[in-house]
This record gives C-alpha cells, sequence and structure tokens, in this order.
C-alpha cells in the first residue's frame, strides 16, 4: 500500500466512516457497486508522477483534469458554478479535487457534499493524490443511490440558515455519468420545488388541519370507510377530472361515458361538471380552508359521493347531505390513530400537493385501468406570453404539450412533479393517459385526444352507480364509534394533563441553567443530571400519543428548527455561557410553544367534543 493511499485510509477512517467501510469491502472484493459502468482506467505519468487519468465508458475516452493547470481550472469552475450566499453545495464528482479544495479554502462556511458515483475511480484517486481537506472538510457519499442521496438533500432543505443549496457537476463527470448526473439533478429540482410547497402548506394549515379531524371525527357516523371501494372497480376505466381552463374544450364528451367510466371530480372540477349538468360519481375534497366549505355547500346533487379526509374544512362535512366515503390521510394524524385504537382496516392514501394527486392514487386503488386525467393543465392556459411578465416571481416560464411556451408557478410544478414520480412508480400495473388537451406535459403518461379514448372505451359489465352504493352500504362504520371515539379522546385527555406537569417541571430547569443555579463548575453530577432532564422530557413528548395524534402538526417544523439550532451551537461553539445561552434561549421558546398550542387544542377538543353528531 502506497503511503498516499495510507494516509488517505486513515483520515477516512476517521471522518468519513461510512465511505472507509465501503473501500475496505471493495478492497476484499466483497463489494457490490450500484454503479459500475467504467470499462478502463489508464494512469497518465510524467516521470514518476501520475498527472492525470483517462476514463474510459461506453467506448467513449475521459480526461480527468487539465493536467497542465489544473488550479486554474479549478478557479474557472467556481466562477462558473459557485453563488457565494448558497450555503451548501451538492458537487457531482470528485476528479483529482483541485476544485473542491478551492471551494473548501476560498468559501469555509460552506457545507459541501460530493456525490462520487464510481467506487473503483474514487479508490485510484485517492490512491493518487493526497486528500486530506476535503476528507476533514466536507462530507462524501460515494457509490449511493439517488434516492439515499436525496434524502440527504431533504435534511439539508430543513436547515433554515440563510441562503440557498445548490447542485452542480464537475463537468467532466456530467459527461461520464450523464444519465446519473441528469437523474439527480432533475430530482434534486423537484425535490426542492416539493419541499418549499409542503413546508408552507404545513406552517399554515397545520393547526386547522388538527381543529377540523377533532371537530369531523364527531361526524363519522355519516360515513363510510374508504377501504371498502379498495380493487373493486378493476378494469374499469377512471376518468381524474380537475378544473383547468382546459376542461372545457371536451367536458361535453363526459356526458357520452357516464355509465362505461369512474368520473372523478377533484376539488372545484364539481362545480364545473355541475354546471354542464354533469354529475360525477365521485367528489374528492381534502383542504382545510373555508373556501373548500364554501364549494361544497353549493354542490347541487345530493347522489355524488364525497370522498373525503378528517382535515378538511368542516364546513364540508357538515354542509353537505350527500353519502360519504372517509379516507385515511398520512397528515390526518387524530384519525389514523383513532382507527387504529378502533380496530378498524383502512389504508393510507396519499397525499401530494393537490387535491388532483390524491385522486390518481384513489383510481388506482380502487382498479381502475386506464387512469385518464383531463383538465390537468397545471398552468395558465390561455394567458398570453409577453416579455414584461417573464421576470415577475410568480410565474414560471415552461412549454405546454405542444411545445409552446406557457406560464405556470412552483405549486403547478410541485403537482406535476409529484405526478410524475408516481405514474413512473405504477406505469407497469395501470396505463394511464393525459387528455387534457393543453398545459403542461406529464411525463410518463401519454397525451392522447379526449375522443379518440372515448372511442376505445367499451361499455363496463357492472352498473357502476348500483355498484358504488351496494359498497356504501356495506362498509359504513359501526354504531360504537362514538363510543370508541370517546374512549380514544379521554385518553389522549389524560396524557395531555401528565405532560402538562411534565412541561413545568421542565421549564423549571431550563430556568435554573439560565440563572446557573445548575452550573458544571458547581456540581457536575447534577448538572448532567437536570441538563438530562430536560432532553428525557422532551424524548417522552415526541415518543408520546399526544404528540404523534395531536401535537405533531403544530409544532414539528418548529421543534426540527430548535434542534438544529442547538446542535449546530454545540459543534460551533466551545464556550460553556456560549452554548447555554443558545440552549436556554431554545428551550424556552419550546416550552412557550408547547404550552400554547397545548391550550388551543384542549380548546379544540373541547368544541368538539359539545359538537355531538349533528
Amino acid at each position: 500500500m502506497n503511503e498516499v493511499l495510507q494516509k488517505n485510509l486513515k483520515l477516512l477512517e476517521k471522518h468519513q466512516p461510512n465511505v472507509y467501510k465501503k473501500i475496505q469491502l471493495y478492497t476484499n472484493n466483497r463489494y457490490v457497486p450500484q454503479n459500475n459502468i467504467i470499462e478502463k482506467i489508464v494512469l497518465a505519468k510524467q516521470g514518476d508522477i501520475i498527472i492525470n487519468m483517462l476514463v474510459k465508458i461506453n467506448g467513449e475516452d475521459y480526461i480527468l483534469c487539465d493536467h497542465e493547470d489544473p488550479i486554474n481550472e479549478a478557479y474557472r469552475w467556481i466562477d462558473k458554478y459557485i453563488d457565494p450566499t448558497n450555503k451548501a453545495d451538492i458537487v457531482f464528482g470528485m476528479g483529482f479535487g483541485y476544485h473542491l479544495e478551492v471551494l473548501l479554502t476560498g468559501f469555509k462556511n460552506k457545507k459541501v457534499i460530493i456525490v462520487e458515483p464510481d467506487i473503483s475511480l474514487f479508490f485510484h484517486i485517492i490512491s493518487i493524490r493526497n486528500l486530506e481537506l476535503i476528507i476533514k472538510k466536507s462530507e462524501i457519499l460515494l457509490d449511493e443511490s439517488i434516492e439515499n442521496v436525496l434524502e440527504r438533500v431533504k435534511l439539508l432543505l430543513w436547515d433554515t440558515r440563510q441562503g440557498g443549496i445548490q447542485c452542480e457537476p464537475f463537468e467532466v463527470y456530467g459527461y461520464m455519468f450523464d444519465s446519473l448526473w441528469d437523474d439527480l439533478r432533475s430530482k434534486f429540482i423537484k425535490q426542492a420545488e416539493n419541499f418549499n410547497v409542503d413546508f408552507s402548506t404545513k406552517r399554515v394549515f397545520g393547526e386547522l388541519w388538527t381543529a377540523n379531524s377533532l371537530e369531523n371525527s364527531q361526524r363519522i357516523n355519516e360515513a363510510s370507510n374508504f377501504q371498502g371501494l379498495i380493487g373493486k372497480f378493476t378494469g374499469m376505466p377512471g376518468i381524474l377530472i380537475s378544473a383547468g381552463p382546459s376542461l372545457r374544450k371536451n367536458i361535453h364528451l363526459l356526458k357520452e361515458i357516464q355509465d362505461k367510466a369512474v368520473l372523478m371530480a377533484a376539488g372545484k372540477a364539481v362545480a364545473v361538471l355541475e354546471e354542464y349538468g354533469i354529475t360525477p360519481h365521485f367528489m374528492v375534497g381534502i383542504d382545510a380552508s373555508e373556501a373548500e366549505a364554501e364549494l361544497h355547500s353549493k354542490v347541487k346533487s345530493s347522489n355524488i359521493y364525497f370522498i373525503y379526509t378528517n382535515q378538511i374544512a368542516a364546513g364540508s362535512v357538515k354542509s353537505y347531505r350527500g353519502p360519504k366515503f372517509l379516507m385515511n390521510y398520512p397528515v390526518d394524524n387524530f384519525t389514523s390513530e383513532f382507527l387504529k385504537f378502533a380496530n378498524i382496516k383502512s389504508e393510507y392514501v396519499l397525499s401530494g400537493p393537490s387535491v388532483a394527486n390524491t385522486c390518481g392514487d384513489l383510481l388506482f386503488r380502487m382498479g381502475c385501468n386506464p387512469i385518464i386525467l383531463v383538465g390537468q393543465d397545471l398552468a395558465y392556459t390561455g394567458r398570453r406570453v409577453n416579455e414584461a411578465e417573464n421576470n415577475d416571481p410568480n410565474l414560471v416560464l415552461e412549454n405546454d404539450v405542444f411545445g409552446q411556451p406557457i406560464y405556470t408557478n412552483t405549486v403547478f410544478l410541485a403537482m406535476r412533479n409529484w405526478f410524475e414520480s408516481y405514474f413512473e412508480k405504477i406505469k407497469d400495473k395501470v396505463e394511464v393517459f393525459n387528455a387534457t388537451e393543453g398545459g403542461l406535459n406529464i411525463e410518463n403518461i401519454k397525451n392522447c385526444r379526449l375522443e379518440e379514448l372515448i372511442s376505445r372505451i367499451k361499455p363496463v359489465e357492472s352498473d357502476i352507480e348500483a355498484l358504488i352504493s351496494r359498497i356504501y352500504k356495506q362498509s359504513r362504520f359501526d354504531i360504537e364509534m362514538d363510543k370508541k371515539l370517546g374512549h380514544f379522546t379521554n385518553r389522549l385527555g389524560a396524557e395531555i394533563s401528565k405532560f402538562e406537569r411534565l412541561f413545568n417541571e421542565q421549564e423549571s430547569i431550563v430556568d435554573s441553567i439560565a440563572k446557573d443555579i445548575y452550573h458544571p463548575s458547581k456540581n457536575k453530577n447534577l448538572f448532567n443530571k437536570m441538563a438530562k432532564r430536560v432532553s428525557e422530557i422532551t424524548d417522552m413528548l415526541m415518543d408520546s400519543e399526544y404528540y404523534n395524534v395531536l401535537l405533531k402538526n403544530l409544532v414539528d417544523i418548529d421543534f426540527y428548527l430548535i434542534k438544529l439550532e442547538v446542535d449546530r451551537a454545540t459543534k460551533e461553539y466551545r464556550d460553556y455561557g456560549e452554548i447555554k445561552q443558545v440552549f436556554t434561549k431554545a428551550m424556552k421558546h419550546q416550552i412557550i410553544l408547547v404550552k400554547d398550542r397545548t391550550q388551543k387544542i384542549k380548546g379544540y377538543m373541547e368544541a368538539s367534543s359539545a359538537i355531538g353528531v349533528g
């Protein structure tokens, strides 16, 4: 083993243990690589010094760096790709590391994550160059799946220190591993867009979801279990109808297939359908705002089956007197845990940025095939594109299904990203068509005219209306649900009382630490015991039924950010006084937060229990 390799391995063992373990397995011929497309690696020497590397992939030769002036190449790369205001850079490709050394020395406060796709190439690199600075100051993800890289990116997205996150290639890697780089770049952009939408949604609606869920649970006896619909429509076409501008182009055609396909209206689409005299089999609602309640209060027909989640605006459930199916939804923690408590089987239906995303999963779970999207523009179809609006931060310029420029926004893009990811997963199980005839293109599904699809749809053997009616009657929640709900909420109430006492204890300890009553220099054992108790109470809370059922949607973002702040202080500061100041400030904020949210939750519980079944 040469001296350079030996030194790098020691550094990896200390600073990058996961990478070190992979190298150990690789050198012992016990490693199965994720990526294995390199055909040959040839070292270029000048005397006894290795100055470059030739890599052969798919019959093409690639030179790893500019050996005549690698430092100048590194600075050119910095000028081209690096934004000084970003807090983190994800770099695709180690190369010989010159660009990374310039990045790490020039921007010392940046978080740098290196995605190195090939273990054989990486092993050659650590055998040639001393990578001490890179190994010590960066994080290396070696031969990881795109999914694992994105999981790491997700943690960075949560860390909201000022500045953005950027993903850039060391250019030769973008050519050598082109499909891998394209996949990472595309999914990174989509993940960032989706995160921003999800983060904002939870910030705005987290408390309302909990309040609505508590109130709507009092009307659970009015509904049937969506579980009864799963797999009962196998082979029947399912039409997912959204209220995009293009819906009015082909909405008249839906009248022809009311008895040949399952018609499912997403959100506002039900109002447009009724305007044209069309009654869908299902309407679906998930939004917590009062605008949703107003929408459902104006539905004319009482023969539409309403599929909803308990987080929806309480007015929606209260005002619509037609038949209802309650679905189990990932962000509706109260209903999910109550159904488990009541021993009722109810699979999760997937949530997304839009009710239409949920409808796609509903139709798939019901067994519909094919699934046909109409009115799913995800863009401002019909709005004229002009240069004056191109700098509007609320607009994003994309190409539509016809290749023409069209305005959209980040929320629409998040909806499209969700569809593309979802349909990619189910493409071998079901045919999906986009018959919107306008708006954004959605990958992994076929664009088709609705008229053409209708001509191919054959009459179904079952009477769809009669089938749904039969399932509805068979799936009604039993009369014991009210009693079970009472037991469940009483149990939560007792746990809330316990934690209110613990919050007071935690607050008292934190105040004593802030005033130096507990101080490591006075009595280290007592200080450690008290500090540990503060952490124990937080851990007990986060493991509790109360937190996971009621409190989580109101505080989990804040809890995560508080933890990041304390962790950062522990790593960055060495002075006890500085760490104490950050810790006590963060914990006081957390305690005030949970006490305030707990009082709100108690109020919602009291209000909902007073409603009864209405």
